[in-house]
């Protein structure tokens, strides 16, 4: 075994949930920071609204819930590290903190983590497809 290889390998797999993760703990990050220690139906609320999104995103993708999708996965090195996605993820949660209070605030960055992580996902992999539709 090849161990650059096979550590490319587990990069590229892990590459869209850790963007994902830095974007959901610096989402509640910044909640705690603004709001104090959340309550239980606060908890509740972030958790659900990242359900909701999420949700609400595979049926508009999938047009329902039940579905296995034959997708391939193609992912490039040029979108490794999601950086739109992530920081500018964050910046509209650190946005929302000063405008929503209490459980809607909550509420609403868990919706909008998910939401707005998985849209700007779609022009930052677009770019990296054209960057290297370029090199080769």
């Amino acid at each position: 075994m090849n161990p650059r290889r096979r550590l490319a390998r587990n990069l590229l797999s892990e590459v869209r949930a850790y963007g994902y993760t830095l974007s959901i703990w610096g989402g509640g990050a910044l909640l705690l920071t603004r709001f104090g220690t959340p309550t239980a139906s606060e908890v509740f609320a972030y958790v659900g609204g990242a359900v909701v999104a999420f949700a609400f995103l595979a049926f508009l993708t999938f047009g329902e819930f039940t579905v296995e999708p034959n997708v391939t996965t193609e992912i490039r090195a040029t979108s490794f590290f999601h950086v739109v996605a992530t920081v500018g993820n964050l910046l509209v949660s650190y946005l929302l903190t000063f405008v929503l209070h209490g459980l809607v605030a909550f509420l609403v960055v868990g919706v909008q983590t998910t939401f707005t992580y998985n849209v700007l996902l779609l022009p930052e992999e677009y770019v990296a497809h054209v960057m290297s539709r370029s090199v080769r």
